[in-house]
């Protein structure tokens, strides 16, 4: 038994450091493939999922906001025959921004219907500074009607129409011009 060598007997303190590395490696492993999901979907989400929402949420606003325009610009110069003088004031609700741009509201007299005819009519134009979203509707008033002024999206707007004995008015107004209007819906 004295021939007998000892055993080489391996350091403890190697032993434990290789232990102690695992878990470092394995989390560090885990936290690196949570970066990448979050990175991955990130980039698909907002490189193409979301835009595209948001161009067609910006287009159905679009649409909205001329209809709704359109729509109380035509209520606002029904005037009772009856009216010879006088003044009213129609407020119209529009969006500040579309799409995260700020847009105008003009009327136009001989907007063309269409590309194939050569037909026009008076229509109100969205301008807005992407064309994706620039839409024009035909509006329908009297041709007595005279209308002036543009809607700027960044303040309140209005329609006054205004009836006089050389004829009616039809005024779109914008930010302070509309304080203390009233709403005249019928």
């Amino acid at each position: 038994m004295a021939d007998r060598r000892p055993r080489r007997q391996s350091s403890p303190s190697l032993r434990t450091d290789r232990r102690a590395v695992v878990p470092v490696v394995s989390k560090a492993l885990e936290a690196a493939v949570v970066v990448l999901f979050v990175g991955l979907l990130t980039t698909v989400l907002f490189g193409g999922v979301v835009p595209d929402h948001r161009d067609a949420v910006a287009d159905e606003l679009a649409d909205r906001t001329l209809s709704n325009a359109v729509e109380r610009t035509e209520t606002a110069a029904r005037i009772p025959a009856s009216v010879t003088r006088g003044h009213r004031t129609v407020i119209v609700d529009l969006p500040r921004s579309i799409r995260g741009h700020s847009y105008r509201i003009r009327y136009v007299q001989n907007a063309s219907v269409d590309s194939d005819s050569n037909a026009t009519t008076p229509a109100l134009v969205l301008d807005h500074p992407r064309d994706a979203f620039d839409r024009q509707l035909p509006v329908s008033l009297p041709d007595s009607v005279t209308v002036s002024g543009t809607w700027d999206s960044g303040s309140d707007a209005a329609v006054r129409v205004t009836v006089e004995d050389d004829g009616t008015t039809l005024e779109l107004l914008n930010g302070p011009d509309t304080s203390g209007v009233e709403d005249a819906n019928e």
